[in-house]
């Protein structure tokens, strides 16, 4: 077993499998992102990082200088998408 890896212990509860998490494994959300790697069939669980830290991050972080210029920006008008406008009016 590799050196950062632990044990965990799988039961069921119901027609689900759950899976007790270390203490040095705890995620700091409530929820988790699953998926299977297809090389490996190893199951991956990744946390969804809150959005609230996200913004903190991008808020943090300065944009470089010259970022989006004048004359980088696109100036066009917006485009009309009477189908996407009668999505987003429901």
């Amino acid at each position: 077993m590799p050196e950062d890896a632990a044990r965990a212990r799988v039961f069921m509860s119901g027609r689900s499998q759950h899976v007790t998490i270390p203490v040095n494994f705890r995620f700091r959300s409530s929820e988790v992102t699953i998926r299977r790697d297809p090389e490996s069939g190893d199951v991956i669980l990744s946390e969804i990082v809150p959005l609230q830290e996200v913004f903190a991050a991008l808020d943090a972080e300065p944009f470089p200088e010259g970022f989006l210029s004048e004359e980088d920006r696109d100036r066009r008008p917006a485009q009309s998408r009477p189908a996407l406008d009668a999505l987003l009016d429901d």
